[in-house]
């Protein structure tokens, strides 16, 4: 099975700060991109741990997934 098939996690087990770090990654995958990590963490402000385990998380439970340019956003169920 495609990992794009899988299906996302409830977002309700997102802590303030993952959601902040998915909010990043849309804000960037809605122009067309995807988000590196320095870009992420110079946005966010936070330890570089801190995001890496966010990140880790995002795209364990399919809100996020990493590609060879970024992370861009996994699938989801509101308008562009």
């Amino acid at each position: 099975m495609d990992e794009r098939e899988v299906r996302r996690g409830d977002v309700q087990e997102l802590t303030d700060f993952e959601l902040a770090v998915y909010e990043t990654v849309a804000e960037i995958d809605k122009e067309g991109g995807a988000a590196d990590f320095a870009t992420i963490e110079s946005r966010v402000d936070a330890p570089e741990e801190d995001v890496w385990a966010a990140l880790g998380h995002l795209v364990a439970i399919n809100h996020l997934h990493s590609t060879s340019r970024g992370y861009a956003l996994g699938p989801h169920d509101w308008a562009p």
